[in-house]
C-alpha cells in the first residue's frame, strides 16, 4: 500500500517552474510522475477549496485538483502561495 500523504505531497502536486506552474490534479498523475498540466501563474484568477481544490482560469476553465481529505489545507495553503493573484474561496462542507 502507498501512504496517502506520499501521493498528496505539495511537492508531487504542484511544481513551480517560475512563470508557470505544472500541475498534477489527480492521484495517477502524482503516482507515475506524469507530466500534468503546464499553467501559468497569471492565468490563474480564482482558487476555490470545498470538496477538492479547485483552480479557475481567466478564460473561465477550471482545474480539479483532487486530494485525500486530511492533505487538503496543505495543498491549499500551497497554491495560495504560488497563485498570490487569485481570489481565495473557502466553502464549508461541513453544514
Amino acid at each position: 500500500m502507498i501512504p496517502v500523504n506520499y501521493l498528496d505531497k505539495v511537492e508531487r502536486t504542484f511544481s513551480d517552474l517560475g512563470t508557470t506552474v505544472q500541475v498534477r490534479p489527480n492521484s495517477y498523475s502524482r503516482f507515475y510522475n506524469t507530466k500534468g498540466r503546464l499553467i501559468k501563474k497569471s492565468d490563474i484568477s480564482k482558487i476555490q477549496m470545498a470538496g477538492c481544490l479547485t483552480l479557475f482560469t481567466l478564460s473561465d476553465n477550471a482545474i480539479d485538483i483532487t486530494v485525500h481529505p486530511a492533505n487538503r489545507d496543505i495543498v491549499f495553503e500551497k497554491a495560495k502561495s504560488i497563485f498570490t493573484e487569485a481570489q481565495v474561496v473557502e466553502i464549508d462542507m461541513q453544514s
